[in-house]
């Protein structure tokens, strides 16, 4: 059935076009369908032996049952060409640009794995969330924040599952930290740091809105600060909205209040329509680093944008 399937065929011509890359950066994780073709709305990542399919939704013209049979189609070909185990196989369903919506449960089984990435390990889960707890086209730029954060005081904002922490760590920070509203996450990062060798008792973990702890608690100084902020967020924990493109300025100016002279700050978003407000961040540089920190599997060139801002 596959050889003949337009998806199969793409799978197996886009593995054997990244595959010198995957070999050279020595990957296991890594996006193999990009919404390559607008029939299949799907994209398909590796996470080592697992197989991890978000479908995007799409106004399409099939009626239930031909959906019903296309899905089944796709998967059964993504399972056969990807000669992958049914029970590896995991399908979620979202939409676009939710916000934070995209951290929430979709399960409960409270299964992690535990995946590689340049020397260091992730654990990952494949059922609970829309997401993972990884990232993957955030590869390159987490290496930037670890050839960068040696001997330096890091802060990583809206930090999710503290991979960016876990890098500064392993680029020997002097301290890193990792700040989000969600204690799941907190405790995740923790557990990622474990998992390196690191202990998260000598580093600072801080549940809060971002968007408030910016302006006014932090009393460390920062040399280098990550921000990923969703794009929008309407959490019932948060006391505030947000809103990425609206107050990305304000964020940026509480975010420099706390940076030594110098300092650098990585910024980046997914939102597809965003644009920076260069003028109003008061910023020594900003420098679009968007097309250099987007991995070669990563055939959508928009996946995120992302800056180098030195205050």
């Amino acid at each position: 059935m596959t050889e003949s399937n337009p998806l199969s065929n793409r799978i197996k011509k886009n593995l054997k076009a990244i595959r010198p890359y995957l070999q050279k950066k020595q990957l296991s994780c890594y996006r193999i369908f990009d919404w390559d073709m607008p029939e299949y709305p799907l994209c398909v990542d590796i996470y080592e032996d697992m197989v991890h399919v978000a479908e995007y939704k799409t106004k399409h013209p099939l009626d239930d049952a031909s959906y019903q049979r296309w899905m089944h189609e796709s998967l059964q070909a993504i399972q056969e060409t990807l000669k992958v185990d049914e029970s590896h196989l995991f399908v979620k369903k979202r939409e676009r640009q939710k916000g934070i919506t995209q951290y929430e449960k979709v399960a409960e089984t409270k299964e992690f794995n535990t995946v590689h990435e340049n020397g260091l390990q992730f654990l990952v889960n494949m059922n609970d969330y829309l997401d993972t707890g990884l990232f993957l086209d955030h590869r390159i730029t987490r290496k930037m924040v670890m050839e960068e954060a040696k001997d330096k005081q890091v802060l990583n904002l809206f930090a999710y599952t503290g991979s960016f922490s876990v890098y500064a760590l392993a680029g020997g920070a002097a301290k890193v930290t990792t700040v989000d509203l969600s204690n799941t996450y907190l405790n995740w990062a923790k557990e990622n740091m474990k998992v390196n060798g690191f202990d998260p008792e000598q580093q600072l973990f801080v549940k809060t809105d971002v968007k408030e702890w910016i302006k006014n608690e932090p009393t460390t100084r920062y040399d280098l600060v990550i921000l990923d902020p969703p794009t929008m967020s309407r959490s019932k924990m948060a006391k505030t909205k947000f809103d990425i493109q609206s107050d990305h300025p304000e964020l940026i100016h509480h975010v420099f209040k706390h940076m030594n002279p110098g300092g650098v700050l990585y910024f980046s978003t997914n939102f597809r329509e965003f644009q920076i407000q260069t003028k109003r961040l008061g910023a020594a540089s900003v420098t679009d680093i968007s097309l250099e920190t987007i991995p070669d599997d990563f055939r959508n060139k928009k996946i995120h944008y992302c800056w180098k801002i030195v205050k």
